[in-house]
């Protein structure tokens, strides 16, 4: 059985299916273009996420994990000289100790050396060797006398061993300089002179010195004042004399 349509419904059909068909190409179109915008706020949101499940794991992992501490410095403390060959130099270590029982302390000194080798040169300490009661303190006196062993402009390290409970160090550093003596050369001719101008409308110039000319006088020679005031009592004497006679 055929069923026979007119063509007002056929146009009806017609235009459903152009609606429907452009209300699913934008539906399609905003979809995307949502999808388009709200990519950066989810891909943000994501590594946010991504960032605090991160800490939280190292934050898990720090709370279970032995915290660690460090050794002491291998130099206890630092000593610095600057001095010249033939030079004595000094300085002073206070060992002091911190147990709550008496302890024996050993000094020991190394050769200076540097990158040329050891030398013959090395620090003197006194006292070397003592013993000290809890919360006492004991002042080593450390000389370094500077002789020819060593290189002017050069730079030297050493070691003092502070050997108690355990072992401890202190570093010494030594820079040479080469010993000068102060010099200068003054040259002495004739008195120096200057021109000195006059005011303009004189039209003239003059020459005079810059320092005033030294009067030299013999060993036995007495100063100018002294003989002045001698001839004035000897001329009163003389006056007195007159008028006596």
């Amino acid at each position: 059985m055929a069923i026979r349509t007119s063509g007002r419904q056929s146009n009806i059909e017609m235009d459903m299916r152009d609606y429907m068909l452009r209300w699913f190409r934008y539906s399609n179109d905003a979809v995307s273009k949502s999808m388009k915008v709200g990519q950066p706020v989810m891909e943000a949101y994501l590594k946010s996420l991504s960032g605090a499940v991160s800490n939280y794991d190292k934050a898990y992992r720090k709370s279970c994990e032995i915290p660690e501490t460090e050794c002491p410095p291998h130099c206890s403390c630092q000593m610095d000289w600057d001095a010249c060959q033939r030079e004595t130099v000094t300085g002073t270590i206070d060992v002091q100790n911190t147990e709550k029982e008496a302890s024996q302390f050993t000094l020991s000194a190394n050769n200076f050396s540097n990158e040329n080798g050891n030398t013959a040169l090395k620090p003197e300490i006194s006292p070397s060797s003592f013993s000290l009661a809890p919360g006492d303190v004991k002042t080593v006196n450390v000389t370094i006398k500077i002789a020819d062993v060593v290189d002017p402009n050069e730079s030297y390290r050493s070691e003092i061993k502070i050997a108690g409970r355990y072992e401890q160090f202190v570093c010494l550093s030594l820079y040479v300089r080469k010993k000068s003596r102060p010099y200068c050369k003054v040259e002495h001719g004739a008195i120096p002179t200057r021109i000195v101008a006059h005011h303009w409308y004189d039209h003239f110039q003059c020459e005079e010195l810059c320092f005033e000319p030294v009067q030299h006088r013999a060993a036995n020679e007495k100063p100018l004042r002294e003989l002045e005031v001698k001839k004035a009592v000897t001329k009163r004497q003389v006056s007195r004399k007159k008028a006596n006679g």
